[in-house]
């Protein structure tokens, strides 16, 4: 299963598309979306975005931080560098 997600940063988007899996380096501790996750809002620290698109490809992107909104039909993530 997949689920829409839209990663952007303040001046580009830089992924929009349906993704398999989401991991993010949120305060707390790293979190990891699946397709019917619970709907959060969480902020992020310094670390890596790992998304896992619908062919399986695994994108790695270091950010200084940010935010993700997991919704009933999409995720949102806003990054910094």
């Amino acid at each position: 299963m997949t689920f829409p997600l839209l990663v952007f940063a303040i001046d580009r988007e830089i992924f929009a598309g349906n993704a398999k899996s989401l991991t993010v380096p949120g305060k707390d501790g790293e979190l990891q979306i699946l397709a019917g996750h619970t709907p959060l809002i969480s902020q992020l620290r310094e670390g890596d975005v790992i998304i896992r698109g619908e062919d399986g490809k695994e994108t790695k992107l270091p950010i200084a931080g940010g935010v993700v909104e997991v919704k009933d039909k999409e995720v949102v993530v806003l990054v910094n560098f």
